[in-house]
């Protein structure tokens, strides 16, 4: 099965406004184009996101030997540790004591 076309993988509408740049001219005139724009906004933060993973993790810089199955897990695993870091930080700059 194609990725793109996969159950549960939503593409915007084509012809349609999409880009952020685009949007300069006024909001959306449609369900088409509010769909486009949320989509375009929700994939800016995604690989925003991604993008400070591979920063930060360098098993996730490079291309993956491992299977799909488990690149996702190691994904998953960085963002937790991530999260988990952050979380400390966070808990230690306030003296909280945990």
């Amino acid at each position: 099965m194609d990725m793109l076309t996969g159950k549960g993988f939503l593409t915007p509408y084509r012809g349609v406004r999409y880009h952020l740049k685009e949007w300069d001219r006024g909001g959306p005139q449609n369900a088409r184009e509010l769909f486009n724009l949320r989509h375009a906004a929700a994939r800016n933060v995604i690989e925003r996101s991604f993008g400070l993973l591979k920063m930060r993790w360098g098993i996730l810089q490079s291309p993956s030997y491992y299977s799909i199955d488990v690149q996702s897990r190691i994904v998953v695993a960085c963002c937790l540790c991530t999260t988990m870091y952050e979380w400390r930080c966070r808990m230690t700059r306030w003296n909280v004591k945990y």
